[in-house]
């Protein structure tokens, strides 16, 4: 004891054991953090952990272009949901996380939910590999190994081919759930390590705080660039709206991907160290579920976070509700291929980073407002220039077109850098990561829901928007049907500014509202009514669309269920043929 009775070297101790008062974990990690020399193993199984998430998370996605519109030809409308419930998992976040911190496994709470997400990813895709595509929609040319898709009639006129095997287009359901369910396996690693990056971080010296997280997100970009660089080379076979007489079949590059998800658990149980939380004086470790949802309501009742909830959330809602034929006139109209789509979606990812590079150095105290309204603005003048001259035919081009998807990607990284910039402002100290998860939930409901809102509204322009046949003909009557479906999307688009309102100025603003808005429970309720229904309808209109037997329904985006089935023409020697064809480009 000192002369004032206490015990010495309280510095020390309070160094190696959290206070009862903090109630933080206690991290077994050295001063430096995971990039301590003596931590490699556990730098690299950490590091691997996002590599592996890059892959799969832009892996998958990058299959759904030439599958379900190249081989499958799906309606649009499925194909635009196809997208959207593949990444429905990253809903669900706040779920996961609620999980991870709440319910440890033999006293670990991450390395066995990563454990447990990577054998289920694998599992899904094996399983993948061994349910294999029907024959493809369209009939494959024996000469060229191309689809067939259009006939010339004798007065010249351009009609669409009869295809080969018309059930193709309703057999995209089974896929789409078990890429979801793969997609849900690596989200539950992804999760946990994003639990595990805010242990490291915490860990770090000050002067140094911010090299884990960036470090990883880099790692994850890499990962998701070099999977877009293998479906690209792998996967631009003909039958799958590529320009090569070789690739892989889909079933083999999912086996291609479950390699990595298989690594990753032995991997997550030997290389990746998790530090270890202290128990406290009351027997307890880390956060019970009744604490963890005491602090959700708290924050909900809160009305400026009430207002960065509508913001998230609103915002995509309205912007999101898209026009169903983009996909068709990226096919039909500017004959993108599945090679220079990945390419270009590549050189996308590297102008995203720029991007953040700019707002981050030039614009960090710029007003939210303005730089979301200029930036929102640019990207649809862009977007409505380069749609607009390959609709009427002015210019069709795959590069020409393509050069729209690489432009918007800066302005597209202002608004992810806000984002992130709302959910700091909004966190207190030791309330981060629940933040951080409510809102990245509220912001991820936004498209499913915009999805479901979409299909229903455009279902209404006709001719049909997400019939091929329609674009294969391309009258000029249809090019103006198309060209005011993108010009609502346009106006839906500029509408979603108004939503700015619910967004703070600046950084200052947001700590002014924080401070001085009042709390009241019905901020709560309405948070979760809003949200509660968004789920449901979404889930429920998304997954219509993909079921064989609702799809055509109009609450679904169908054109109707009481149209007459069209049925399967007769498949003759011809058609075995092209079968045969087909399954030969596979090998």
């Amino acid at each position: 004891l000192d002369a004032e009775g206490k015990p010495e070297d309280t510095e020390a101790e309070d160094d190696s054991h959290d206070t009862e008062e903090t109630g933080a974990p206690r991290t077994d990690m050295p001063k430096s953090g995971i990039m301590s020399d003596s931590e490699k193993k556990a730098y690299w199984g950490f590091l691997a952990q996002y590599f592996a998430v890059g892959i799969m998370d832009g892996g998958l996605p990058a299959t759904i272009y030439p599958v379900f519109l190249g081989y499958l030809n799906v309606p649009s409308y499925v194909y635009a949901t196809v997208g959207v419930i593949t990444s429905l998992p990253w809903s669900f976040k706040f779920f996961f996380g609620l999980i991870n911190d709440t319910v440890p496994i033999m006293g670990l709470r991450r390395k066995p939910y990563m454990m447990i997400g990577w054998t289920m990813c694998a599992a899904v895709l094996v399983l993948l590999y061994f349910t294999p595509l029907p024959p493809p929609y369209w009939c494959i040319d024996e000469v060229t190994g191309e689809y067939i898709k259009k006939k010339t009639l004798p007065d010249g006129s351009h009609h669409a081919a009869d295809p080969c095997n018309t059930e193709a287009a309703l057999s995209g359901g089974k896929y789409t759930v078990l890429m979801m369910l793969a997609a849900l396996g690596y989200v539950i690693a992804d999760v946990a390590a994003d639990g595990l990056t805010t242990e490291y971080a915490k860990a770090e010296p000050m002067e140094k705080r911010g090299s884990t997280q960036t470090t990883a997100y880099l790692t994850r970009t890499i990962g998701q660039a070099f999977s877009s660089l293998f479906v690209g080379l792998f996967m631009n076979s003909k039958i799958y709206n590529g320009s090569f007489d070789w690739g892989l079949s889909f079933e083999q590059v999912c086996l291609c991907f479950a390699v990595p998800a298989v690594i990753m658990v032995p991997v997550s149980a030997l290389m990746v160290h998790e530090p270890q939380a202290v128990v406290g004086l009351d027997g307890k470790k880390g956060l019970k579920c009744g604490e963890y949802f005491s602090m959700c309501w708290d924050l909900l009742k809160s009305k400026a976070f009430f207002y960065a909830i509508l913001y998230m959330f609103l915002s995509p809602v309205i912007g999101g509700i898209s026009t169903t034929a983009s996909s068709q006139v990226k096919i039909n109209w500017a004959g993108v291929e599945n090679f220079q789509n990945q390419m270009f979606s590549l050189v996308g990812n590297l102008l995203f980073i720029v991007g953040l590079w700019l707002v981050k150095t030039r614009y960090l105290n710029t007003s939210w407002r303005k730089l979301l309204m200029v930036t929102m603005i640019f990207l649809n003048v862009v977007d409505a220039f380069f749609s607009t001259l390959t609709i009427f035919d002015v210019v069709r081009n795959q590069y020409f077109y393509l050069g729209e998807t690489v432009l918007v990607e800066i302005p597209s990284a202002a608004n992810f850098v806000v984002s992130t910039f709302i959910i700091v402002e909004m966190a207190d100290d030791g309330n981060e990561g629940l933040v951080y998860g409510l809102m990245t939930t509220a912001g991820n409901l936004g498209s499913p829901f915009a999805r479901a809102i979409g299909n229903q509204i455009y279902r209404y322009f006709t001719p049909s928007l997400s019939s091929a046949d329609n674009y294969i003909e391309d009258t000029r009557a249809f090019r103006w049907t198309v060209f005011h479906s993108f010009l609502l999307s346009y106006g839906f688009a500029f509408a979603s500014l108004g939503m700015l309102y619910f967004l703070p100025r600046q950084k200052a603003e947001a700590q002014e509202r924080k401070k001085t808005w009042p709390r009241h429970p019905i901020y709560g309720y309405a948070t979760i009514v809003m949200l509660s229904i968004a789920l449901i309808y979404s889930l429920t209109v998304n997954f219509m669309s993909m079921s064989p037997s609702t799809m055509c329904m109009e609450f679904a985006g169908g054109d109707g269920c009481d149209l007459a089935p069209v049925t399967p023409p007769m498949l003759g020697n011809s058609s075995n043929a092209s079968n045969a064809s087909a399954r030969l480009l596979l090998l």
